[in-house]
């Protein structure tokens, strides 16, 4: 071999050489340089999922189980409707024959009977129970996707942001009708509340307790729950914010703000029910409800809370500290805790239909 082709030769291997580092080089910087926007990238991803979580959880708080003062009711996996109930008045055949329902909301006032709402999957409603201020009377609504049963009144969310409302309207919780743009709905006693797609809240009615009035300065709100004198919200990173002025329930703004990695909320007379990312429940009046886990969706009533897991199972509890006389009852009869009331004999109950 010629010194002239040895020397080519060598000069393309160093070329080739040369030309395989710098491009190992550039592939470590690439990826020095584009690792942290990775993680960067995969941390806001999750953190979307998180919040995507919270979102989707509330309303979802019990889109599939719901409790009032005298009745419990569940949607089962087929779309029927499972009830639990002390009142003999109610015709609860007529909820049994009920099919394809996606979601349940219980309503009614502590001096009546109360009413049902069943939401279907084709946006219809159908309701029963009592009607003594046209509370069931939404034979005409369409293209619902979400209800709401209060004391003596029932809301529904139309699918283009806007809501409807029917029943008793003596303190104007009915005049909704110029809401916009409105992504969850929840009825209390007296009183209406509305999560608008910015984060903020719209209420109207019985303002008895600053259930109303103290909800116009929320903000990054994701869900709400309308109690009797109160309202719950909660925010997109896990805490939650209560209004209160009364002295029946004056602990619960401080002890809301404790609360962290919530993801959906539910109030009933005075005490708001958080759920934790991780399964449990919390209660601002310290209830033991320390063997409930697993626990997706939560709803309230007056004085007690009941709890869907995983697995189909529903699980309830009377929030005696509600109630000061029930201490008396846990005194005198140590079996207090399992004589749960008729509404709440929820039990054996399985296959309910995951929000």
């Amino acid at each position: 071999m010629s010194k002239s082709i040895l020397h080519v030769k060598i000069k393309d291997t160093i070329k080739i050489i040369f030309a395989v580092t710098v491009m190992v080089s550039l592939i470590a910087l690439f990826i020095m340089f584009l690792a942290p926007s990775i993680e960067n990238t995969i941390f806001h991803h999750n953190m979307r999922q998180e919040t995507n979580i919270v979102v989707n959880s509330i309303h979802r708080e019990a889109t599939t189980i719901s409790t009032s003062y005298y009745h419990t009711v569940a949607v089962k996996s087929d779309g029927t409707v499972i009830v639990a109930a002390s009142s003999a008045d109610f015709e609860y055949n007529e909820i049994l024959d009920w099919y394809n329902i996606v979601a349940i909301s219980a309503g009614g006032h502590y001096r009546d009977w109360g009413h049902v709402v069943g939401l279907r999957a084709d946006g219809t409603v159908v309701a029963a129970g009592s009607n003594d201020h046209g509370q069931i009377n939404v034979d005409d609504w369409y293209d619902i996707i979400q209800i709401s049963a209060g004391g003596r009144h029932t809301i529904g969310l139309r699918s283009d942001g806007t809501v409807v409302a029917v029943g008793h309207n003596n303190h104007d919780q009915l005049n909704v009708n110029s809401w916009r743009n409105i992504v969850a709905i929840s009825a209390g006693r007296g009183h209406t509340v509305g999560l608008q797609s910015d984060g903020t809240v719209v209420a109207v009615g019985w303002d008895t307790s600053g259930q109303v009035r103290h909800t116009r300065g929320w903000s990054d709100i994701v869900a709400i729950s309308a109690g009797w004198h109160n309202t719950v919200g909660l925010r997109s990173d896990g805490t939650v914010v209560a209004t209160r002025e009364d002295e029946l329930i004056s602990n619960i703004t401080t002890n809301v703000s404790q609360w962290r990695n919530i993801t959906a909320v539910a109030v009933g007379t005075q005490a708001p029910i958080g759920l934790r990312y991780d399964g449990t429940v919390v209660t601002t009046h310290d209830e033991d409800l320390s063997g409930w886990n697993d626990i997706i969706a939560i709803s309230a009533r007056e004085r007690h809370v009941i709890g869907l897991r995983s697995d189909g199972t529903v699980v309830a509890s009377v929030l005696e500290n509600v109630q000061p006389g029930n201490v008396l009852r846990r005194i005198f009869n140590p079996d207090f805790e399992r004589e749960l009331p008729p509404e709440l004999q929820v039990h054996d109950w399985y296959n309910i239909k995951l929000p």
